[in-house]
């Protein structure tokens, strides 16, 4: 078996062979959108933590590049340590242009007005940050002259009389204009570029974003700004892979919980859209099930006996019941893949329950603590993980029925069992009545029904992925 998370593999030759969710369609929709849009293009391309965001980002730029397309790709989160995002895109643009257009008439000429205005721009750009910088620096390190000296300047600056206020104001305006007369020959000479770019390739200057949501929020805004106010040109298209809900939480941060975030966002963005999350019914597309399969493969858990055909089912049953990410999965089957690893083959096991408690041990840890102190009752537990109203769903590898008869063997005390029996409610009645046979099975282990959940956690925590949760005193 293995507990290291598999790596999605990524052919050169076939970049989708491996994707989920109808995603190689997604991908070659996005492609043909980009190359029939002259103007420039922001597109968010939204989905949450986990659900395959980069490993569809890998995919696409591998399938670009096998179309004789060259893009850039930015990790955000990587550039997280600068305070700004403006040089190292300006560099990553001159890299391309040098890689792409080194031989096209006229291009070095170009090249060098775009590096000169990126110079410039970015020596205003620093200027601000230096001043911040100092600002922070010199927090509680001045001395009593310099308080009174800056005293003295802030009040003639508020008075708006002196001299010296006159002429820093005027100054500043001055630089203001200067700073104006950068930014359009800074967009102006980008606009050239990718121009050129775009009657090269038959595409835009593309750039691909990946992990901004895991940047700091004024960092992570801030790129979203550079983007609007710098590089938001004609022939230039930024695809920004996020999980959209985290990117306004910054912006709430940052602005406010009253701000309107998702309205805010739309100042930045022209097109939204979410990344595939379930295959699509009409086509045959690898889904959840398939990559569960694959999952189960690579850590050595593919069902080559009665017990691993019982796991494999579980997950597949209750990946889709608690609406798993793929990440999420990947974790659980690290938790199963210890855990069954520790047990010897003629142990006692239960595979529902183990892949159903490992779930719960890293998504919903306040009730895997109930269940493990034999703190929750049958009903609330079927209450809060919706088990007993699950409708049986074409497909379903388990029926709801016997997952609930097991549960009811497993939680319910003697007087609800008898109480269910004599209950003229033929449902309940049937329920208690088919729990027994499990009862028997537990049995043959000498551990009784109620201690079964209590000792699969014991055993699912003596190899934890996780440190333990501190129990009060």
């Amino acid at each position: 078996m293995r507990i290291q998370p598999p790596e999605v593999e990524v052919p050169d030759a076939e970049p989708f062979k491996n994707a989920l969710f109808g995603r190689k369609t997604f991908g070659l929709e996005l492609t043909s959108l980009l190359r029939n849009i002259d103007d420039s293009i922001v597109l968010f391309v939204n989905a949450p933590w986990g659900e395959g965001k980069t490993t569809f980002a890998r995919m696409w730029r591998a399938h670009l590049t096998a179309e004789k397309l060259d893009v850039i790709y930015y990790d955000a989160y990587a550039s997280d340590y600068f305070e700004d995002p403006f040089v190292s895109f300006s560099g990553e643009i001159l890299s391309l242009v040098k890689r792409k257009l080194a031989e096209v008439e006229g291009i070095t000429e170009q090249q060098i007005a775009f590096k000169k205005t990126a110079i410039e721009v970015g020596k205003k750009l620093a200027g601000v940050a230096t001043k911040i910088a100092l600002k922070a620096a010199t927090m509680g390190a001045v001395d009593a002259s310099n308080v009174a000296e800056l005293k003295e300047i802030g009040s003639e600056l508020a008075s708006g009389v002196s001299e010296a206020g006159e002429k820093i104001v005027e100054k500043r305006i001055e630089e203001h204009l200067a700073e104006k007369d950068v930014l359009k020959s800074f967009r102006e000479n980008l606009s050239k570029l990718a121009k050129v770019f775009r009657e090269q390739q038959g595409f835009p200057l593309t750039i691909i974003v990946d992990e901004l949501d895991r940047c700091r929020p004024s960092f992570a805004l801030g790129l979203l700004e550079r983007i609007k106010h710098l590089f938001d040109v004609p022939n230039v298209a930024f695809v920004l892979l996020v999980n959209r809900d985290q990117i306004e939480s910054y912006v709430r941060t940052v602005y406010g919980q009253d701000v309107d975030a998702r309205a805010y966002l739309l100042k930045f963005g022209n097109l939204f859209v979410d990344l595939p999350l379930q295959a699509p019914e009409t086509h045959h597309e690898h889904g959840k099930k398939e990559f569960v399969r694959a999952a189960l493969a690579h850590y050595g858990l593919e069902p080559r006996n009665d017990r691993l055909e019982s796991v494999a089912r579980s997950l597949e049953f209750l990946v889709d019941h608690f609406d798993l990410t793929l990440r999420d999965t990947e974790r659980v089957l690290l938790v199963l893949s210890i855990y069954l690893a520790s047990v010897p083959a003629n142990h006692f096991t239960v595979p529902f329950l183990a892949v159903l408690l490992a779930i719960l041990k890293l998504k919903r840890p306040e009730l895997y603590e109930q269940l493990r102190r034999q703190e929750v009752k049958l009903g609330d537990f079927l209450d809060a993980t919706g088990l007993k109203s699950r409708p049986q769903v074409s497909g379903d590898s388990i029926s709801p029925n016997w997952v609930v008869e097991l549960l009811t063997c497993c939680l319910a005390t003697e007087a609800e069992l008898e109480e269910s029996e004599k209950s003229e409610d033929a449902s309940a009645k049937k329920t208690a009545q088919r729990s027994n046979r499990f009862d028997g099975w537990f049995s043959g282990y000498n551990i009784g029904r109620l201690r079964v959940i209590p000792y699969l956690c014991a055993r699912l925590d003596r190899f934890t992925t996780a440190p333990a949760v501190k129990q009060a005193t």
